[in-house]
């Protein structure tokens, strides 16, 4: 799919619009955020304010961004690397001191159609009870192949079933309007949802965070919507071919988060049956990654440290205790890798 042009926001009409900061989080990936930057100022939409927040970059990221500040453009820089919740957490900050109505987290690995924004403000001005609005997510690489389009959160299991099935999650949304969770790729997020549940969980630093305020939203009487009129291209993370593509902290983070996702909201006991098929995808994925000794490491580091409720950024050093290390991966023999 192209991305036609379009004009630069007109602010004469901006104040007949909802103000919304479109904040775009930068990590070591300069190129990609300037992508994303440059299809953000192609959009309709006339009330808009971008904060490009640099995460504690170490490669050239803020030479390379120095020269974006403009009246509508500002660069925010943080010495440390505050994760994907920290850094987005930044953003909500300055929207919220600015009494900003909406802000729009733009992952900086994601290019957004002009029309884009303008219709998730639409509708999630329908409802004053929309919390969070997610456009269609699509193939960065194959602009015809869906990513994601919602989730279904399921209280009796318990689980979280994403879709990119529009079709199913247009049931889903029929059915059970109360219990859709997003992912945080393009999400627009009301700022009186912030003021009433709080910004991302900063324990989770990344993954997993955007379906954890996802359900918090719901939980205080929000409702989560997908666009479907709407659809944003998003790099994908999980490439078919070959998982050892993947570095060790992506691996990490998502046996660690979803762990820790499922104590918060149902402790360890009431968790206990997605942990325990969390457990198993993980084993598969060991399976998987058997050549890989850094991934099967960060993976058996992620389990470990979930189960110990740890926090905070990926660092090679982490490790599984060797003794149970070594017993888990004898058991992961019994979990063959479908795939």
């Amino acid at each position: 799919m192209c991305h036609p042009s379009a004009a630069q926001p007109a602010l004469e009409n901006a104040t007949l619009q909802p103000s919304v900061l479109v904040v775009i989080l930068n990590w070591n990936t300069p190129s990609e955020t300037l992508a994303a930057l440059d299809s953000v100022h192609k959009m309709d939409y006339p009330n808009y304010r971008v904060a490009v927040i640099d995460n504690g970059s170490t490669d050239n990221s803020l030479s390379l961004l120095s020269g974006i500040t403009t009246k509508t453009v500002q660069l925010v820089t943080s010495t440390e690397n505050l994760g994907y919740t920290g850094g987005c957490n930044l953003g909500f900050d300055i929207a919220l001191r600015d009494g900003i109505d909406f802000v729009w987290l733009l992952n900086s690995d994601a290019v957004t159609q002009p029309n884009t924004l303008s219709s998730l403000v639409h509708l999630a001005q329908s409802d004053p009870h929309i919390g969070l609005v997610s456009p269609v997510i699509a193939s960065l690489e194959d602009p015809t192949r869906l990513i994601n389009a919602g989730g279904l959160y399921r209280p009796e299991l318990p689980a979280f079933e994403p879709t990119k099935d529009i079709e199913l999650a247009r049931k889903w949304t029929s059915l059970y309007p109360d219990r859709i969770l997003l992912l945080g790729t393009a999400l627009l997020v009301r700022t009186d949802l912030i003021r009433t549940v709080g910004p991302f969980d900063p324990n989770f630093f990344a993954y997993w965070e955007d379906t954890d305020l996802s359900l918090r939203s719901v939980q205080a009487g929000f409702l989560n919507k997908v666009d479907f009129n709407s659809v944003v291209f998003h790099s994908e993370k999980l490439p078919a071919t070959d998982a050892n593509l993947l570095k060790p902290h992506f691996w990490y983070y998502l046996a660690r988060n979803e762990i820790r996702f499922w104590k918060k909201h149902k402790g360890f006991f009431g968790g206990l049956k997605p942990i325990l098929w969390t457990y198993r995808m993980q084993m598969q994925l060991l399976n998987r990654l058997h050549t890989n000794r850094q991934a099967r490491q960060a993976i058996l580091a992620g389990l470990w440290d979930g189960l110990l409720n740890k926090t905070g950024p990926y660092h090679p050093g982490l490790r599984m205790p060797p003794l149970v290390a070594a017993a888990v991966q004898f058991h992961s023999r019994s979990y063959p890798d479908k795939n």
